[in-house]
């Protein structure tokens, strides 16, 4: 069986931040659409041009089709040439038309696509959260049948039956249908809208100076052209419309959506960065999806103060913030530095019963250590950095190799440069101080009467947070008395906030306030 020859077409985005509307058109389904229009299918291919002129030169009727010896009927191959029922895909795949044969493939997408929208119309009059919950699955799954139908085509290592020449016709023709597309945006009259990336069955199209609602209205212009100029059922829908949007790389984007012009509030839309992506900690997404509605708002100054408060306190998170959660791949090398397979080991030391499985995704978190110490002696599972509160968080590592360098794969585009220097001392306890003195108070919060309220206010907080944790857990594990330290489910919220609770710096900075007088606060 040869080899796939084509490729989706995955422009090289213009990498850059843009305030211009830009518009988000999708094919829906193209790859199902494009089966049913053309008429590609196992039973409707004859084989490529090539083959078969070659098969007529050297008087012999079978070529090769997929993975297996096809014998072409001759016959019917000439009376389908002497009747314009042919169709050539962009590689040269012969396929009878819909008239001479009907597919299979078509015929049965026809079935499924007309079986979700029956399910889709019946959520509407649906009575009952269930029964809708259960529609709503029935039609995703009816989708991601036709989605994958191409799948099935071009499975040629594990697949139970593979044709590339039919897999090469889907993927070709979609991605011809996409270049016309683009073109035909390019050299249209729409108010100067130029496509700035396309990748598979999408576009994204730069409206320079429209508003919102015009942006709208040019969008429905360009999905309608673009689905006259398709065989049914392709269609162009709009999806979205970005005010404001950055594009870094190849599938690495995000913009401030409405999908509607009568929405007021926009929603941030990402993908491939850091705020949707699982293998970073939740420090670097909460601090990057800020900054970002900051920059789509053009708020210089908002950002400006976001960042240098939000850095100059990240030892006031919890420490859930800084856990990452990386997936395990099984086998190492035996010297790799790779804190998954560090924790993994010392899990398996602990209780070999409980070695992580291949594809499991295992916490970890990065603590402070001497200044030669290289990162992969800092990493500390979750349950030794709980137990030992000596441990700290190493900050400036997630400042300078996480966080900044998310920040400046978006600033670097706008010719912003972020500077940032970690303090020596921790900042004051005080919220809004960015004053760095002894630890926990700077030199004016320390005499500050309201200070050591808001410190003492906190204790109370946190002590009514550790009663309704006792309660909750109390109530988990159906026992009256229960020790929270022992409880090892680190995945539950009640223990998170009970062991960040265990590291707040509350008790301490009451205690070396100056109008602490008394030690009546318990260290319970």
């Amino acid at each position: 069986m040869e080899a796939p020859e084509q490729l989706q077409l995955i422009m090289e985005p213009l990498s850059k931040v843009y305030f211009d509307p830009v518009i988000v058109l999708d094919f829906q389904s193209l790859y199902p659409s494009m089966i049913i229009a053309y008429n590609y299918c196992f039973s409707t291919v004859f084989g490529k041009v090539f083959q078969l002129e070659r098969m007529a030169r050297e008087k012999d009727n079978s070529i090769q089709l997929g993975a297996m010896k096809y014998t072409v009927p001759k016959p019917e191959l000439v009376d389908c040439i002497s009747k314009k029922k042919l169709h050539c895909s962009p590689l040269s795949s012969a396929f009878v038309s819909q008239s001479q044969r009907k597919g299979i493939l078509p015929t049965l997408l026809r079935e499924v696509l007309g079986a979700r929208i029956m399910v889709k119309a019946s959520v509407k009059h649906a009575r009952g959260k269930r029964l809708k919950r259960i529609l709503e699955a029935r039609q995703l799954a009816l989708k991601l049948v036709a989605n994958v139908t191409y799948g099935y085509t071009s499975a040629n290592f594990s697949g139970r039956m593979p044709c590339v020449e039919v897999a090469d016709a889907i993927l070709g023709k979609g991605r011809e249908t996409l270049e016309r597309a683009i073109t035909l945006v390019n050299e249209g009259n729409y108010g100067g809208a130029q496509v700035i990336y396309g990748d598979t069955d999408s576009m994204f199209v730069l409206v320079a100076g429209a508003t919102k609602a015009e942006a709208f209205a040019i969008g429905r212009r360009i999905a309608s052209d673009v689905t006259k100029d398709n065989p049914t059922p392709v269609v162009l829908k709009l999806e979205k419309v970005y005010m404001g949007c950055v594009l870094e790389t190849k599938k690495r984007y995000a913009g401030w959506m409405f999908e509607s012009e009568d929405d007021e509030e926009g929603v941030l839309d990402a993908k491939g960065i850091e705020t949707i992506r699982r293998d970073t900690c939740p420090v670097v997404a909460k601090v990057l999806e800020r900054s970002l509605k900051l920059i789509f708002t053009r708020n210089w100054r908002g950002l400006s103060v976001y960042l240098n408060t939000k850095l100059s306190r990240l030892r006031d998170l919890p420490y859930t913030d800084f856990v990452f959660s990386k997936e395990f791949r099984g086998e190492y090398a035996e010297n790799a530095a790779v804190p998954q397979r560090k924790v993994a080991l010392s899990i398996a030391a602990d209780s070999p019963a409980h070695i992580p499985l291949r594809g499991e995704r295992i916490p970890y978190i990065v603590t402070d250590g001497p200044p030669e110490a290289t990162v992969i002696s800092c990493v500390r599972s979750l349950p030794e950095f709980i137990s030992d509160r000596n441990l700290q968080i190493h900050i400036i590592y997630y400042a300078h190799v996480h966080i900044l360098p998310a920040l400046r794969r978006v600033t670097d585009l706008l010719l912003l440069t972020i500077r940032w220097h970690a303090e020596v001392n921790s900042p004051c306890f005080t919220p809004g101080c960015l004053t760095s003195g002894s630890d926990p108070w700077c030199s004016f919060c320390v005499d500050l009467r309201s200070a050591f309220q808001y410190a003492l206010s906190t204790i109370s907080r946190e002590e009514r947070l550790r009663a309704i944790s006792r309660i909750a857990c109390a109530h988990c594990q159906k026992q009256p008395l229960c020790d929270m330290n022992r409880c090892q489910n680190h995945a539950c919220s009640i223990k998170k906030m009970w062991n960040s609770l265990i590291r707040s710096r509350a008790r301490s900075a009451v205690r070396k306030h100056r109008l602490y007088a008394h030690t009546s606060i318990s260290d319970s």
